[in-house]
């Protein structure tokens, strides 16, 4: 516990730093959608919620998040300082369990805590200063590096183009604080992304106590033998499929949250393939039953809620598939957003690109997210974990109109991504800084001196 005290107090420092940040102003509760929520939920019974359509209407089934209006203004009436700090609180506790679910799938403090304070620094959008840093940093890496090694490019230039895409990718997507701090309907998400996180730290708690894990190499010669007061361990977690029965339960209140929710089976398996990466033997089996919840919930969809789109389900949805795509290709490659814009600069003629440095910038940007995609092998897992995962989270989000708080699971779990990237700018710029490996000197054949061979 030791090794994880220092990260949960600096999480927890983070959580005060975001509660300052809070809202009070009593434009929170003015805007429309609020006001004729907050009408509605006065007029009906609590207990509606859950037999049918939400306060606005729309068509959309959403009882646990109502509750949490309700809730406030049970608590607060009109007092917008209150539905502030509610909003401020959720966030704080999605921020807590992003640190337990991932330190259940990484069983690494530094991951965890690097991951979950960007997380957090995203809220109050501070990430800039170290966006900026990265960025310089590319450049002195890329001087130094040409200084040291010269026509060795190979030894300094990933580790500058790694960290010019990490410049970029700090800054995060969407604004979580305009977003769901600041804004009262953008709760549904940070809601939802509530019992995700614990429904996907759960399960990766139970996979953690569970999983048979690979097999120790057997002791060599040379190795060090244990000493009096090496301790091996042997018990086993007590009732571990408690766990496994928490994370359904969550998903179901996820799913009763929000509508992104439907993406968290796809989600349980990721976390266990990440697992499975790493030399753990999960329970597939478990799959089945997130899939089974998630069967149900539809099923619930279709008796509880009106058949067809609503209008307002009508005018969010994107009228055509470029629109989805160009959103996707923030999570999946984000320079090919760009090149709808490259393909008219080349119709333009060479004279746009002298004199415009866009033009260049969106190429560099293209090689550095390509050498970065190459260079993911050091720390592939927490790489292609976060990656895949906020893609996951994000993917019926893009078919419609954009909205900040979209973002919110989805960079939740690219926190994991980006941290590997650090990771592996960390490697890379330790190489670029180090001296040139000297050759060792030809070896002779025979020896000088060695006795003559038959």
């Amino acid at each position: 516990m030791k090794r994880w005290a220092p990260g949960f107090v600096a999480t927890l420092l983070s959580c005060l730093w975001i509660l300052s940040y809070r809202a009070t102003t009593p434009g929170l509760l003015k805007d429309s959608d609020t006001g004729v929520l907050l009408q509605t939920i006065r007029q009906e019974s609590t207990w509606k919620w859950f037999l049918g359509d939400w306060p606005l209407k729309n068509h959309f089934y959403r009882p646990i998040s109502t509750l949490a209006f309700q809730l406030d203004n049970w608590l607060y009436k009109d007092q917008a300082w209150g539905y502030g700090l509610t909003n401020a609180l959720l966030v704080c506790t999605c921020v807590l369990l992003l640190f337990w679910f991932l330190r259940e799938l990484t069983e690494s403090p530094s991951v965890t805590t690097i991951s979950t304070l960007y997380f957090a620094l995203l809220h109050i959008e501070k990430t800039g200063i170290f966006a900026k840093t990265s960025f310089y940093l590319a450049i002195v890496v890329l001087v130094l590096g040409a200084v040291r090694h010269g026509k060795s490019v190979r030894n300094y230039l990933p580790a500058s183009l790694v960290l010019f895409m990490l410049s970029g990718q700090l800054y995060g997507i969407g604004s979580l604080y305009s977003g769901t701090i600041g804004w009262l309907p953008g709760r549904t998400a940070t809601v939802m992304t509530v019992f995700a996180l614990a429904a996907l730290a759960a399960y990766a708690r139970y996979e953690r106590l569970t999983a048979k894990r690979p097999e120790a190499k057997p002791a060599a010669a040379l190795d060090l033998p244990a000493t009096k007061g090496t301790i091996l361990s042997t018990s086993k977690a007590r009732a571990p499929w408690v766990w496994a029965i928490l994370s359904i339960l969550s998903l179901a209140l996820a799913l009763g949250a929000y509508e992104q929710a439907v993406m968290l089976p796809a989600a349980f398996l990721g976390v266990a393939v990440s697992m499975r990466l790493r030399g753990l033997r999960v329970h597939w089996a478990w799959q089945v039953a997130f899939w089974a919840v998630l069967v149900g919930y539809i099923e619930l969809r279709f008796q509880l809620l009106p058949v067809g789109k609503s209008a307002y389900q009508s005018q969010q949805l994107r009228s055509s598939m470029y629109g989805s795509l160009i959103a996707l290709a923030d999570y999946v490659f984000p320079s090919l957003a760009l090149l709808p814009g490259m393909l008219v600069t080349l119709e333009a003629g060479p004279l746009l690109w002298i004199i415009d440095l866009k033009p260049w910038l969106a190429v560099l940007q293209f090689v550095s997210e390509g050498t970065s995609a190459y260079q993911a092998k050091r720390q592939y897992v927490w790489c292609l974990t976060g990656w895949a995962m906020s893609i996951i989270a994000f993917l019926p989000m893009a078919f419609l109109k954009s909205f900040d708080h979209y973002h919110y699971w989805p960079m939740a779990m690219r926190s994991l991504m980006v941290t590997g990237f650090i990771l592996v700018a960390k490697e890379l710029v330790v190489i670029a800084l180090s001296p040139q490996s000297l050759r060792a000197p030809e070896r002779l054949a025979p020896a000088p001196g060695s006795l003559p061979r038959l």
